[in-house]
């Protein structure tokens, strides 16, 4: 008690300084509400790659575009074949940007689910413009229709310095 009793303005001010500084790096990973999307209910879907999965989010560039944007998909899955998770960037193509590729042998014997995350790094070359940009995850089987099921999953998008 006493040293609490002992604590001078300076040093004081020096305390809460220090917590703001401790804080900031946590605000940087603030985002907009259209930068992030949650899903919570099981689908389950049988296709071939590549059909929208539902899962979509905004990024809004009202100067210039970001150098890259990094998207991020979190899911639970279950597949009974191999499929393949992508992109469409603004309405394109489904599209690789990074790792998407689901197997049975991730998930054992393909009757429960795992969980996997995916990281795209989209450029604008891949068709970012100024102004709004949507990512929306996309996928289904390689070369086949095939059955799978996502369950809870989140997706964000970042954009670069």
């Amino acid at each position: 008690m006493k040293t609490f009793s002992k604590l001078s303005l300076p040093n004081g001010l020096f305390v809460v300084a220090l917590a703001l500084v401790l804080m900031a790096p946590i605000s940087s990973f603030a985002t907009n509400k259209a930068q992030v999307s949650r899903n919570l209910v099981i689908t389950t879907y049988t296709a071939e790659c590549c059909v929208n999965l539902g899962p979509a989010v905004q990024i809004n560039f009202p100067t210039t575009v970001a150098p890259a944007v990094i998207v991020t998909w979190s899911t639970d899955y279950i597949v009974f074949d191999t499929v393949l998770f992508g992109l469409s960037v603004n309405g394109g193509t489904c599209t690789l940007y990074g790792p998407g590729e689901a197997n049975i042998f991730a998930s054992g014997t393909g009757s429960s689910f795992v969980s996997g995350t995916f990281q795209s790094v989209v450029l604008p070359t891949d068709g970012l413009k100024k102004g709004i940009n949507t990512f929306a995850v996309c996928g289904g089987g390689a070369f086949k229709a095939v059955t799978f099921s996502t369950g809870s999953n989140s997706l964000t998008v970042q954009a670069s310095n």
